[in-house]
């Protein structure tokens, strides 16, 4: 469909068609006109100096060899009145006052004879030709001036007819140039049509359409008849087809072209090759999408905006941000994602739209986002401008820095931390470099050493640990420290820089970078002055309290000594009383004896307990191993104590693991262990219940277990249990007899063998020992 705007002669054309852009422009031409900038390339092909002038003698064009002959730029002469820049300055006001007249006039004169200046200001003698170009209507629009210097242009080419020189300039032209005539027949077309793959001479009076692949062929047609109906321009792209069926994009150019009567005499036009510049815009299409395409898939918000600020791009990460989806985002402004503060951002943005300058334009700046719950929180963003088609439009990058924001100030924080640490720390802290050079050190550190707060730098800061008269044992730490490994000191060799000779304990570590590269050592500095102290008084303490042991242990030795002697008369004489006149003795009597014998036997057991205690505490107890059948010993401990538990009717159980058989211990201390732990059984079991005793092997311990169901422990008095002279009723009224240091002993044996002992028990219940021996012995 053809239409016309209205208030304007240009006349365009769409269609449903691909590749179709059809436009006309009339001949009344400015300087960004087709037709013109097609006729510059002519000029510029040209081996003459040209140029083109305006009404107003300006120079709107001047081509390549006149450039290259008088050492000019285009840029140089473009914008310029001719004659200020060309003409020796006695000859312009002369120059003037002819270009100045009618062009009809300028162009009745043949050819004007004036000197010509040149870049470096050096003067040619010329000869100025003068032709013109002429609107729709025939009028003069512009006018062609051609300069010809006898020392820069070839004979042939100054003295040869203008025809000859377009001629020259058609033949030569890398485009195709082309006229047909109304039909759309061909009359004549360039040699640079053979670049095709065709014959010049086999193309007259073809029709032009025919070079055409047959389905570009159409649009060719009708962009012809365009520019034949309305006597002016159009352009068009096409796949022209050569002989060898080789398909190349071109663009055709076509111009409706006048006889002398300013009538239609047919059409002129320029094929050019656009295969690359169709290359550059598939690649640039291309380009464009990938872009687009990851642009909606990144994770950071990618948000486009008009000069108004609307919103007219809204990325998937923006929507992840924001929580507006794309529907709900486009065509809102894009202040709704920014907290009321920075909104302020906003105003005056016809002033950035109008000179593209802000201070946000091309940085990255800290703000904070506002989310559609309301929710603020911290971004990172970045702005760009670009502009298309004379409108300017706006690019933001916005990534959550929520979590860098939090890793900052947690490191602010141990930063903090860390300096209150460094700084209050009761132990003395300095830190040295690579070379072994203290750069650093706290308060603590100032006072154990003894300097002066003044003389700290001059005699701390800057010390160099290494090269110093620092005692061996620290050069040694901080060498060691330097190669990545830790070390300790201790000793009292900081005194060289201070004025007291400390003793001191010292930790040297190594500071390892994320590289693992050793960046120094830090040295961590304890006076131990009131430890040391301490500790001389806690080993005086320790030798007096060993001392007194000592003595108590003598002491109990030589008691228990000295009981036992004359306790073993009692109990012999008493033996031997009853042996001998029991039969003589009345009821009253023999239960006296009885009472002497079984007290007697009583306080031989305590005295026996308290030698042990003694020896235990004296270190001179040992275990006298020898190899014993596990069965044998529970019976013999059933055996003895039966009489005891038959008194409370108590029946004594046995239960043995098959596999435990000849173990390697001290039988005494064993059966020791075991006749105290069946008689606190028996003791505190109930009238006709039971104790069993349980052995069985677990890896390389054996486990034997004392089990009764009588009247059980408290949790609060098994804490008292295994404790020396420790009864649980201590009263002078207690129902038990017992003098408490029996299960202390029981201890003491089993740890001998490598074993411990525990309880398990429950008031009313009964209770558990449970005690191990190593059978690695």
């Amino acid at each position: 469909m053809i239409f016309k705007k209205t208030g304007s002669d240009a006349v365009h054309s769409t269609s449903s068609e691909s590749e179709i852009d059809i436009s006309f422009v009339p001949l009344s031409m400015n300087f960004h006109d087709s037709g013109l900038e097609i006729l510059h390339a002519y000029m510029d092909a040209v081996p003459s100096m040209l140029l083109v002038l305006d009404s107003n003698q300006v120079i709107s064009f001047a081509n390549e060899h006149l450039c290259r002959s008088l050492g000019y730029t285009k840029k140089d002469l473009v914008g310029r009145i001719w004659y200020d820049r060309l003409v020796v300055s006695d000859r312009r006001y002369e120059v003037r006052e002819i270009y100045a007249k009618q062009a009809e006039d300028v162009k009745d004169n043949p050819y004007i004879e004036l000197p010509i200046l040149d870049k470096h200001g050096q003067t040619h003698p010329a000869i100025l030709r003068t032709g013109c170009l002429h609107d729709r209507n025939g009028n003069i629009s512009r006018v062609i001036v051609q300069i010809e210097i006898d020392n820069s242009i070839p004979k042939q080419y100054s003295m040869c007819p203008a025809d000859d020189k377009y001629r020259s300039l058609v033949e030569n032209s890398v485009d195709v140039i082309l006229t047909t005539d109304t039909a759309g027949v061909i009359t004549y077309i360039s040699p640079s049509i053979a670049t095709y793959g065709f014959i010049p001479e086999e193309l007259m009076l073809k029709e032009l359409s025919d070079l055409f692949f047959y389905e570009d062929q159409s649009k060719i047609i009708r962009s012809l008849s365009i520019t034949l109906n309305n006597s002016g321009q159009t352009r068009v792209q096409g796949r022209l087809k050569d002989p060898n069926g080789k398909i190349c994009w071109v663009e055709l150019y076509a111009q409706t072209l006048f006889d002398s009567n300013n009538q239609v005499k047919g059409i002129t036009g320029t094929i050019r090759d656009i295969a690359d510049r169709k290359a550059n815009l598939s690649t640039l299409e291309m380009a464009s999408d990938m872009f687009i395409s990851q642009a909606r898939s990144a994770s950071d918000a990618i948000i486009f905006s008009d000069n108004e600020g609307h919103i007219i791009f809204w990325n998937r990460g923006a929507e992840n941000l924001f929580f507006y989806t794309v529907d709900e985002a486009l065509g809102k402004h894009i202040s709704m994602i920014m907290p009321q503060r920075y909104r302020h951002i906003h105003q005056g943005w016809d002033i950035v739209v109008s000179t593209g300058r802000s201070w946000v334009m091309g940085n990255t700046i800290e703000l904070y986002g506002l989310k559609r719950d309301g929710t603020e929180f911290p971004i990172e963003i970045s702005h760009s401008s670009w502009k298309k088609d004379g409108a300017s439009f706006f690019s933001v990058n916005i990534r959550d820095i929520t979590q860098r924001v939090l890793n900052e100030k947690e490191m602010r924080e141990a930063k903090d931390k860390y300096r209150m640490i460094f700084e209050k720390s009761p132990l003395g802290i300095i830190h040295f470099d690579s070379f072994g050079v203290i750069t650093q050190c706290n308060k603590s550190f100032v006072d154990i050493v003894g300097v002066e707060e003044a003389s700290v730098i001059g005699n701390i800061i800057g010390f160099d640990l290494l090269r110093s008269d620092a005692s061996e044992e620290i050069r040694k730490c901080v060498t060691l420290v330097l190669s990545g490994k830790s070390d300790n000191f201790s000793g009292t060799s900081f005194s060289f820089m201070g004025v007291r000779d400390t003793p001191i304990r010292a930790s040297f570590v190594p500071v390892i970078t994320e590289n693992k590269a050793v960046a120094g050592g830090i040295c961590i500095v304890e006076d131990i002055t009131e430890s040391k102290k301490a500790r001389e008084a806690l080993i005086h303490a320790k030798n007096v309290a060993e001392e007194a042991s000592r003595t108590k242990s003598e002491f109990l030795s030589n008691v228990t000594h000295e009981l036992r002697t004359p306790l073993n008369a009692i109990m012999g004489f008493s033996d031997l009383l009853q042996e001998s006149i029991e039969e003589k003795l009345n009821e009253n009597q023999r239960k006296y004896l009885n009472n002497i014998i079984a007290g007697s036997k009583d306080l031989l057991d305590v005295i026996n307990n308290i030698l042990d205690v003694s020896n235990i505490e004296a270190g001179k107890t040992n275990l006298e191993l020898g190899d014993i059948y596990v069965a044998g010993l529970i019976q013999d401990v059933i055996t003895e104590m039966s009489s005891f538990a038959s008194k409370k009717n108590i029946e004594l159980q046995m239960e043995l693991d098959p596999q435990v058989g000849l173990i390697r211990a001290d039988r005494n201390k064993l059966q020791q262990i075991l006749i105290n732990l069946v008689s606190n059984a028996i003791k505190f079991g109930k009238e006709e219940g039971f104790v069993k005793i349980r052995v069985k092997q677990m890896h390389d311990m054996l486990h034997i277990g004392v089990i009764d169901n009588g009247i059980g422990i408290s949790t609060d008095d098994q804490q008292k249990l295994f404790k020396p002279f420790i009864q649980l009723d201590s009263s002078s009224t207690r129902k038990y007899k017992g003098n408490g240091i029996g299960l202390y002993i029981a201890r003491q044996f089993v740890e001998l063998h490598g074993g411990s002992i525990w309880l398990e028990s429950e008031t009313g219940k009964g209770t558990t020992f449970t005690f191990t021996v190593s059978l690695k012995l």
